[in-house]
């Protein structure tokens, strides 16, 4: 049998350790142990370890019990959560409402305040209602003279017609006739002057109660606009 000549390496690719008691240097050269020693104790392989079914039964019941004490302390705080958003909520109800409650009453207030305070306002009479009710009443009278005039006058053209077939049937009346034609002709005139005169009134008085009105704004003291 011939014995295997060592390769040894090169001598230049040689690191050396450094001095490790033990350690020769034919256990240096050697490729199949170690360069270092390990100083710990040597490990075993240990084999399979058997539980008891006692055992694996009280792990089981001991995972179930804190299972059941996280679930139940998780129930206590969400329960704890809800109640704490409900008093939440139900005091931001209560603030909404008390606010609402408070303008409501500030503005009932302030709306009877300023009712107190323009309670005797010219502005609160509508101007211009009254100023389109006087002339619809203006109007109305007008229409009504109007009708009642066309009536006179087809009465009077009456007259004067049977004044005049009278007239012209009966000669020696005719003096009469006229004096009657120019009674009622001077009637005409006063009662043209008549109206005319009820006109120009009207038309003061109009004027007169506008004028009141104004000076009445004038004279009176300037309202607070706060």
């Amino acid at each position: 049998m011939v014995a295997e000549e060592v390769q040894y390496p090169p001598i230049g690719a040689v690191t050396y350790p450094a001095v490790t008691p033990g350690l020769t240097v034919t256990d240096f050269l050697d490729t199949s142990k170690p360069l270092v020693k390990s100083k710990r104790d040597p490990t075993r392989a240990l084999g399979p370890r058997f539980v008891d079914e006692t055992e694996q039964e009280r792990r089981r019941i001991a995972r179930t019990q804190k299972k059941v004490i996280n679930a139940v302390q998780t129930s206590k705080i969400n329960g704890q959560r809800v109640n704490e958003r409900r008093y939440l909520k139900a005091q931001y109800e209560f603030e909404r409402e008390k606010k609402l409650a408070e303008k409501s009453i500030y503005h009932k207030e302030k709306t009877h305040e300023w009712q107190l305070r323009l309670q005797n306002s010219p502005f609160l009479v509508d101007l211009a209602g009254d100023a389109e009710r006087v002339e619809e009443e203006m109007y109305v009278k007008e229409m009504e003279e109007k009708r009642r005039q066309r009536r006179a006058d087809l009465k009077k053209k009456k007259i004067k017609n049977e004044i005049i077939i009278k007239a012209l049937s009966e000669v020696p009346v005719l003096e009469h006739a006229r004096k009657q034609k120019k009674q009622l002709l001077e009637q005409e005139k006063r009662e043209r002057a008549l109206k005319d005169i009820q006109r120009v009134e009207a038309v003061q008085e109009r004027k007169a109660k506008e004028n009141e009105e104004r000076s009445q704004l004038n004279t009176m003291p300037a309202v607070d606009s706060r």
